[in-house]
């Protein structure tokens, strides 16, 4: 900020009402170009100038650049000739510069611009941003030099310190818009997510929630059913965010003994139950810095769900058998298959877990979804054998609805790896389960209500239970699916 000692007796109340005037606008504007345009054409009615222009100074290069001119021979005009000399005033003393009769002036008797324009007056101040010129606003008379006086001078420097406030506003909004394209150019152009395979849209708005929920450090729930690639999920979210280069732990939660869970999370010390025959770090320690990925949170024990919460709030843990309070920073990336909010209704998973683990929840499209991209997951799965599928072989894999997913889809490339002659997978190869095509494939026998029945108990044991899942595939809702499942006894 320029340095003055002028108390500005001189300004009345009509230069105050400018000043405000002026700041209104400017807090209207929303880009420098704008501000600077406003404010050259408002200034140069205030000193009845006939030239006007904002110089942009270059710090590194110690360099004057003229980016807006007013003159009487049109806006922008290259032609005009500037004063180099005042410039350098400027950026020596940071306060603005004043000269009533530079012909006179002893300054500029060696000015070439001065004397060859006959430039009579001079007035020019400072923006400062961050304690450093930004650049000059320049104002010259060469006929009517009657504004240029003290008053002015000490109206604008007063004005300078507001302008300058405001400029530095505008431009840290600028950056941060310019920061949030770039931002969103390069995760729209950055190349694919690891270990994921996919050009479906289903698959691009996945790889895009990904990327935006890897910047931040908030827990996140990943939804889906069995097979979709929840883990990897969860692993691309670790590999792309700040914590990459610290550790990434999974741990199985579902139809794993309680204690065993909780002696795993928490670790625990010597002596604490029969077995503990040494202090045990637990993988909320092994985590720390690092991400945490418990998988089946659904399954996870209601005394459990009453220590993941406190670890949530408080960073805390303390190791079984000792009453030692231990800190951890660890981001918590959890999955499931199950319907946690019909479970938080059931009163089978605690509401206050729940909102804190669902910050984010990302849904993992089952493979039926975007069946487009089985031909770029089978070129992946059988990179490594450099083994192909003929046409009837992928015809099959596209007709098929997935009840594992990719993971199933993996398996049964697997298998036709080692079932083909040659290099080239035929239809015969493609293996399906029998108990997995059953939905297309079985009789239809009994009456219309027998048959639906039988539908809506295979479609919910193809999804675990899920009764969501199960609603989806069927398009019926979710209400009628858990009225006719009640009827069933499912």
């Amino acid at each position: 900020m320029p340095k003055t000692d002028l108390k500005y007796t001189q300004l009345d109340a009509s230069h105050l009402q400018k000043i405000y005037n002026l700041t209104q606008q400017m807090s209207s504007l929303g880009d420098e170009a704008r501000m600077l345009d406003s404010l050259l054409d408002e200034l140069m009615q205030e000193t009845n100038a006939e030239v006007g222009a904002f110089i942009y100074y270059d710090a590194q290069s110690d360099q004057f650049e003229p980016r807006t001119i007013r003159s009487p021979f049109g806006a922008n005009d290259q032609k005009v000739e500037f004063s180099s000399t005042v410039f350098k005033q400027v950026r020596s003393t940071k306060e603005a510069v004043l000269s009533f009769d530079t012909q006179q002036d002893a300054t500029y008797q060696d000015s070439r611009s001065v004397i060859m324009n006959d430039i009579h007056a001079i007035l020019a101040f400072p923006l400062i941003i961050n304690a450093e010129l930004y650049g000059i606003l320049y104002f010259d008379s060469r006929r009517n030099r009657q504004s240029f006086n003290e008053v002015t001078r000490q109206f604008l420097s007063f004005f300078a310190v507001i302008a300058s406030l405001a400029l530095e506003q505008v431009l840290k909004k600028e950056q941060v818009e310019k920061e949030n394209v770039a931002l969103k150019n390069q995760l729209e152009q950055s190349p694919g997510i690891p270990d994921m395979v996919g050009k479906s849209a289903e698959m691009q708005n996945l790889f895009r929630l990904i990327r935006k929920v890897a910047q931040t450090d908030v827990p996140v729930i990943i939804s889906g059913e069995n097979g979709t690639g929840k883990d990897l999920v969860a692993q691309a979210i670790h590999k792309l965010s700040k914590r990459s280069k610290q550790p990434f732990i999974a741990q199985y939660i579902g139809n794993i003994p309680s204690s065993i869970v909780e002696s795993e999370l928490f670790g625990y010390k010597k002596g604490a139950f029969t077995g503990a025959n040494s202090n045990k770090t637990g993988l909320f320690e092994a985590a720390n810095g690092g991400t945490l990925f418990l998988d089946e949170i659904g399954d996870l024990h209601p005394d459990l769900q009453v220590k993941l919460l406190r670890v949530l709030q408080n960073h805390e843990i303390k190791r079984l058998g000792e009453n030692t309070v231990r800190k951890v920073d660890v981001r918590i990336v959890t999955a499931t298959n199950r319907d946690l909010v019909q479970m938080v209704k059931d009163g089978q998973f605690r509401e206050d877990l729940y909102y804190r683990l669902n910050v984010i929840n990302i849904m993992v499209p089952p493979l039926r979804d975007h069946s487009s991209d089985i031909p770029l997951l089978a070129e992946y799965f059988l990179k490594d054998s450099q083994m192909e599928l003929s046409r009837a072989a992928l015809s099959k894999l596209m007709q098929y609805h997935w009840p594992g997913n990719i993971r199933q889809l993996d398996n049964i490339l697997k298998r036709a790896t080692i079932l083909a002659v040659g290099k080239r997978i035929e239809e015969e190869d493609i293996q399906l389960d029998m108990a997995e095509s059953a939905p297309d494939s079985a009789p239809l026998e009994g009456t219309m209500e027998d048959i639906k029945n039988r539908v809506i108990r295979q479609r919910i044991e193809e999804f675990n239970g899920n009764k969501t899942h199960a609603a989806k595939s069927l398009n019926i809702s979710l209400r009628s699916l858990q009225a006719k499942a009640k009827e069933l006894g499912l």
